[in-house]
């Protein structure tokens, strides 16, 4: 049975915990800039037979540059997320310590992108 006498003694997020929010905000906006890159450095695709009139030509290649930023500010951003992450599980001591939920999502999906582009 858990004793609920303890008195509290934390006084709200110290430093530490307030730059790991700033660095998982900062993450965030590497992601959606990935995001925005993404967009401008892929193939254009044909999307239906009546988009094309025959005379407009569609990139059917990446354009370097562009694709080797996107990977940049990927790794960026998986590097930072599991730095705030662990961070994070190295600083939670107690029951009532939580877990940063938007930095596990995003390492996930930045994780899962990755492994898209490099597995065949």
């Amino acid at each position: 049975m858990p004793k609920t006498n303890r008195k509290e003694r934390r006084k709200g997020p110290d430093t530490l915990q307030r730059l790991i929010v700033l660095v998982s905000l900062l993450a965030w906006v590497i992601f959606i800039s990935a995001l925005v890159v993404y967009h401008y450095a892929r193939p254009e695709i044909a999307y239906s037979a009546f988009q094309s009139s025959g005379t407009e030509v569609y990139r059917d290649h990446w354009v370097e540059n562009l694709r080797q930023l996107f990977l940049l500010l990927l790794w960026t951003c998986c590097g930072i997320t599991l730095g705030g992450m662990l961070i994070n599980w190295s600083r939670s001591r107690r029951r009532t310590d939580y877990f940063k939920m938007n930095t596990g999502l995003l390492a996930a999906i930045v994780i899962a992108i990755l492994l898209f582009y490099y597995l065949p």
